[in-house]
C-alpha cells in the first residue's frame, strides 16, 4: 500500500484535481490523504459536495488582508507537521498556487517525492502573471514527477533542465472535469431576454487590480450601451473587496448587464456552454473553452497557454478599452469560427495516464 498526500488551496485547484482524486480513490493499492489549506475557503469549499471531496486535513490559513509571505508562513508552519506527522510516499500538486509552492517546498525538506500537475506552463516573465509565474518555475525545481498538459510545456520544461525521463505530456485534467459536469443537468439560472448574445465576464486578476478592472467596466460599459438590445452580459463578481469596488460604480446599473455572485462551478460551466462570447483575465477558462466551443476575449498582456491563441479560441487583447470594445465588437458583428477542430488540451483523459504514471513510479517501473 502506497500513501499519496494531495495538496489543494483554491478553487481552480479542487476543479482540476477532482477528476484524479476520483480515479485514485478507486486504488485498493493506494491509500489517499486529502490536505486542504484554504486559500480559497468558501469558493473552493462550496464545491467539496458537488465533486463529493472529503479533506482529511483543513488548515484554515487565511486571514483578512494577509501578504503573500503571510500566507506562504501560515501553510508551511502547518503542513510542516502533517508531512512530519504522514510521510507520504507522494505528494500530488497542480499549478501554481502559493499552496502548491509551500507544498513543494515542505516535501522537499521531507525528500518526500513531489508530482506536478500542469508542469511547465511559462510566460517567461517573472512577475507575469505573479505570483504564480515564479511559483510554478520554482515548483518546477522541486518536481519530481511533471506532468505537462502540451508539448509546448513540455518544451518549456526541457529548456530548464528538467531531466526527459521526468517529464510527461498527458493533456489538461482541466478537459476531464468539464466533460463530467457537461453530463450533468443543470436548468438555466438565467432567462436571456429577447434571445440576445450572451457575453460572460470574470475579472478579478491582482496585476489588473490597478488600472485593468477600471478599463474592463468601462469596456463592457461601451458594449453594453452600444448594443442595448442584441447583447446580454453576465457577470459573476469576484468575493475580493478590491474588484468589487472598481468594477460595481461602473457597471451596476445598466440594463443588460447582470451581476451576480460568483456561481458554482458545475452552474458556471454551463453558463459558459450557453455563452456567444467571453471576456476574462482567467488562466484556467482559456483551458476550458476549447471543449466548450466558444470564443474568448482573454483581458491579459501576456499567456502562458499559447496553445488557445494559435487554435483560435482565444484573442489577446489585454486590458486597454478601446482594443477590447473594438475586439467584441468584431465578434458580435461578424460571429467566429475557430482555427482547429481538435482540443489543444486533450481528450478527457489525462487522468487516468497520470494515475497510471504514478503507479509505475511508486511501483518501481519508471
Amino acid at each position: 500500500m502506497k500513501r499519496i498526500g494531495v495538496v489543494f488551496g483554491t478553487r481552480p485547484e479542487v476543479i482540476k484535481l477532482f477528476p484524479l482524486i476520483k480515479v485514485m480513490e478507486e486504488e485498493k493499492d493506494i491509500e489517499l490523504k486529502i490536505i486542504f489549506t484554504g486559500q480559497h475557503k468558501e469558493m473552493a469549499e462550496d464545491l467539496f459536495p458537488v465533486f463529493q471531496i472529503s479533506p482529511n486535513y483543513s488548515l484554515n490559513i487565511m486571514k483578512e488582508k494577509q501578504t503573500l509571505s503571510e500566507i506562504t508562513e501560515r501553510i508551511l508552519e502547518k503542513l510542516d507537521k502533517i508531512l512530519m506527522k504522514e510521510r507520504f510516499d507522494l505528494v500530488l500538486v497542480q499549478g501554481d498556487t502559493t499552496t502548491t509552492f509551500v507544498s513543494s517546498l515542505v516535501s522537499f525538506y521531507y525528500k518526500i517525492p513531489l508530482a506536478h500537475v500542469e508542469a511547465g506552463l511559462r510566460t517567461h516573465n517573472r512577475y507575469f502573471p505573479f505570483p504564480e509565474e515564479m511559483n510554478r518555475t520554482l515548483v518546477g525545481k522541486l518536481a519530481t514527477l511533471h506532468f505537462a498538459p502540451t508539448e509546448i510545456a513540455r518544451e518549456n520544461l526541457l529548456r530548464e533542465g528538467v531531466d526527459e525521463k521526468n517529464i510527461f505530456v498527458t493533456g489538461n485534467t482541466v478537459v476531464d472535469a468539464v466533460l463530467k459536469i457537461l453530463e450533468m443537468n443543470r436548468r438555466p439560472l438565467f432567462e436571456i431576454p429577447n434571445h440576445r448574445k450572451l457575453i460572460v465576464v470574470t475579472a478579478h486578476r491582482r496585476e489588473n487590480w490597478d488600472k485593468g478592472l477600471k478599463n474592463i467596466a468601462l469596456s463592457i460599459k461601451e458594449i453594453a450601451l452600444k448594443f442595448p438590445e442584441e447583447v446580454y452580459f453576465v457577470f459573476p463578481l469576484h468575493k475580493n473587496p478590491i474588484v468589487r469596488e472598481k468594477i460595481l460604480p461602473i457597471i451596476s446599473n445598466l440594463s443588460n448587464v447582470k451581476i451576480v455572485e460568483p456561481l458554482n462551478y458545475v452552474d458556471f460551466v454551463h453558463l459558459l456552454k450557453r455563452s456567444f462570447l467571453i471576456l476574462s483575465d482567467s488562466g484556467g477558462i482559456q483551458e476550458e473553452i476549447p471543449t466548450l466551443q466558444r470564443p474568448m476575449l482573454l483581458l491579459r498582456d501576456e499567456t502562458e497557454r499559447p496553445e488557445a491563441i494559435e487554435s483560435g479560441f482565444v484573442f489577446l487583447v489585454g486590458t486597454k478599452r478601446e482594443r477590447i470594445v473594438n475586439e467584441a465588437i468584431k465578434i458580435i458583428k461578424n460571429g467566429w469560427k475557430p482555427r482547429v477542430k481538435n482540443n489543444p488540451f486533450g481528450d478527457g483523459r489525462a487522468s487516468e495516464r497520470i494515475l497510471k504514471i504514478i503507479k509505475e513510479y511508486l511501483y518501481g517501473n519508471i
